[in-house]
Protein backbone atom coordinates (compact mmCIF):
# COMPACT_ATOMS: atom_id res chain seq x y z
CA UNK A 1 0.00 0.00 0.00
CA UNK A 2 2.77 2.63 0.79
CA UNK A 3 4.42 1.61 -2.42
CA UNK A 4 1.33 2.50 -4.27
CA UNK A 5 1.19 5.73 -2.35
CA UNK A 6 4.85 6.76 -2.99
CA UNK A 7 3.98 6.15 -7.04
CA UNK A 8 0.60 8.36 -6.59
CA UNK A 9 2.34 10.79 -5.15
CA UNK A 10 5.30 10.64 -7.98
CA UNK A 11 2.88 10.77 -10.52
CA UNK A 12 1.06 13.64 -8.72
CA UNK A 13 4.73 15.40 -8.37
CA UNK A 14 5.11 15.01 -12.35
CA UNK A 15 1.64 15.99 -13.13
CA UNK A 16 2.43 19.00 -11.18
CA UNK A 17 6.13 19.76 -12.70
CA UNK A 18 4.33 19.72 -16.25
CA UNK A 19 1.81 22.28 -15.29
CA UNK A 20 4.41 24.17 -13.72
CA UNK A 21 6.58 24.03 -17.25
CA UNK A 22 3.05 25.03 -19.39
CA UNK A 23 2.27 27.85 -16.79
CA UNK A 24 5.75 29.18 -17.32
CA UNK A 25 5.59 28.68 -20.98
CA UNK A 26 2.03 30.13 -21.51
CA UNK A 27 1.93 32.97 -19.36
CA UNK A 28 -1.36 31.21 -18.67
CA UNK A 29 -2.00 30.47 -14.70
CA UNK A 30 -5.31 29.31 -14.46
CA UNK A 31 -5.48 25.61 -14.86
CA UNK A 32 -8.99 25.95 -16.50
CA UNK A 33 -8.06 28.77 -18.63
CA UNK A 34 -5.25 25.74 -20.20
CA UNK A 35 -7.78 23.00 -20.40
CA UNK A 36 -10.42 25.50 -22.67
CA UNK A 37 -7.26 26.79 -24.83
CA UNK A 38 -6.26 22.99 -25.35
CA UNK A 39 -9.64 22.01 -26.04
CA UNK A 40 -10.23 25.50 -28.67
CA UNK A 41 -7.21 23.95 -29.96
CA UNK A 42 -8.03 20.28 -30.89
CA UNK A 43 -11.29 21.35 -31.80
CA UNK A 44 -10.05 24.31 -34.86
CA UNK A 45 -7.13 21.60 -35.48
CA UNK A 46 -10.07 18.74 -36.29
CA UNK A 47 -12.16 21.74 -38.10
CA UNK A 48 -8.72 22.41 -40.17
CA UNK A 49 -8.33 18.51 -40.84
CA UNK A 50 -12.16 18.69 -42.07
CA UNK A 51 -11.64 21.92 -44.28
CA UNK A 52 -8.36 20.21 -46.07
CA UNK A 53 -9.98 17.01 -46.39
CA UNK A 54 -13.22 18.74 -47.99
CA UNK A 55 -10.76 21.08 -50.10
CA UNK A 56 -8.93 17.91 -51.02
CA UNK A 57 -12.15 16.47 -52.11
CA UNK A 58 -13.31 19.58 -54.18
CA UNK A 59 -9.81 19.86 -56.05
CA UNK A 60 -9.86 16.03 -57.16
CA UNK A 61 -13.82 16.87 -58.54
CA UNK A 62 -12.52 20.42 -60.21
CA UNK A 63 -9.44 18.28 -62.17
CA UNK A 64 -12.23 15.65 -63.39
CA UNK A 65 -14.33 18.66 -64.34
CA UNK A 66 -11.14 20.21 -66.22
CA UNK A 67 -9.80 16.80 -67.48
CA UNK A 68 -14.07 16.12 -69.40
CA UNK A 69 -13.70 19.88 -70.16
CA UNK A 70 -10.66 19.76 -72.07
CA UNK A 71 -11.59 16.50 -73.65
CA UNK A 72 -14.62 17.96 -74.91
CA UNK A 73 -13.01 21.22 -76.38
CA UNK A 74 -10.63 18.40 -78.07
CA UNK A 75 -13.83 16.89 -79.82
CA UNK A 76 -14.90 20.46 -80.73
CA UNK A 77 -11.77 21.89 -82.42
CA UNK A 78 -11.53 18.50 -84.33
CA UNK A 79 -15.42 19.09 -85.00
CA UNK A 80 -14.55 22.56 -85.90
CA UNK A 81 -11.58 21.35 -88.43
CA UNK A 82 -13.21 18.73 -90.09
CA UNK A 83 -16.65 21.42 -90.56
CA UNK A 84 -13.54 23.78 -92.02
CA UNK A 85 -12.12 21.03 -94.02
CA UNK A 86 -15.55 20.07 -95.31
CA UNK A 87 -15.88 23.84 -96.05
CA UNK A 88 -13.15 24.09 -97.87
CA UNK A 89 -14.18 21.61 -100.25
CA UNK A 90 -17.45 22.64 -100.51
CA UNK A 91 -15.36 26.50 -101.15
CA UNK A 92 -13.52 24.32 -103.75
CA UNK A 93 -16.32 22.76 -105.96
CA UNK A 94 -18.12 26.37 -105.31
CA UNK A 95 -14.58 27.46 -106.91
CA UNK A 96 -15.02 24.84 -109.77
CA UNK A 97 -18.52 26.06 -110.64
CA UNK A 98 -17.20 29.50 -110.93
CA UNK A 99 -14.04 28.57 -112.95
CA UNK A 100 -16.24 26.68 -115.53
CA UNK A 101 -18.58 29.56 -115.55
CA UNK A 102 -16.20 32.05 -116.36
CA UNK A 103 -14.29 29.32 -119.27
CA UNK A 104 -18.02 29.53 -120.75
CA UNK A 105 -17.87 33.41 -120.66
CA UNK A 106 -14.26 33.56 -121.86
CA UNK A 107 -15.35 31.04 -124.64
CA UNK A 108 -18.46 33.50 -125.63
CA UNK A 109 -16.13 36.23 -125.55
CA UNK A 110 -13.28 34.94 -127.17
CA UNK A 111 -16.33 33.63 -130.33
CA UNK A 112 -17.47 37.05 -130.33
CA UNK A 113 -14.05 38.48 -130.43
CA UNK A 114 -13.41 36.09 -133.56
CA UNK A 115 -16.89 37.47 -135.15
CA UNK A 116 -15.89 40.95 -135.16
CA UNK A 117 -12.24 40.22 -135.68
CA UNK A 118 -13.56 38.31 -139.11
CA UNK A 119 -15.79 41.14 -139.59
CA UNK A 120 -13.23 44.15 -139.44
CA UNK A 121 -11.17 42.18 -141.60
CA UNK A 122 -13.89 41.75 -144.34
CA UNK A 123 -14.94 45.23 -143.73
CA UNK A 124 -11.01 46.69 -144.45
CA UNK A 125 -11.27 44.18 -147.56
CA UNK A 126 -14.09 46.24 -148.74
CA UNK A 127 -12.39 49.65 -147.94
CA UNK A 128 -9.55 48.69 -149.79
Amino acid sequence: MRKRMEKEMRNSAQIDEAFKNIKTATQVTDVQEMVRKFLTREQTYSSLLKTVSESEAKIDHLKKSNEELRAQLHELTLDSANSQDKSKDAGAVDNDSDIIMMNNELNLVLKEHQRLSDRFKGINIVND
